[in-house]
C-alpha cells in the first residue's frame, strides 16, 4: 500500500507541475482521472495494478 500511495503523490506531483506550465490542461486531467476510476472498476483493474508493483518494485532493487 506505500508504494501505491507514494506513487500517486509522485503522479500528483507531475500533473500539477504539467498544468502550471501550461502543458496539460485541468480537464485533459480530469478526463484522464476519470477513465482511471472507469477502468480500475473492470477487470484489468488487477493486472494493471501488478504490473504497476512489478515496474516499481524492479526499479528500487536496481537502484
Amino acid at each position: 500500500m506505500t508504494v501505491g500511495i507514494s506513487l500517486v503523490a509522485l503522479l500528483g506531483i507531475v500533473i500539477y507541475l504539467l498544468v502550471r506550465s501550461g502543458e496539460l490542461r485541468t480537464w485533459h486531467v480530469i478526463l484522464t482521472s476519470v477513465f482511471g476510476f472507469y477502468l480500475a472498476r473492470t477487470h484489468l483493474g488487477d493486472p494493471i495494478g501488478s504490473v504497476v508493483v512489478w515496474v516499481v518494485t524492479g526499479l528500487t532493487h536496481t537502484a
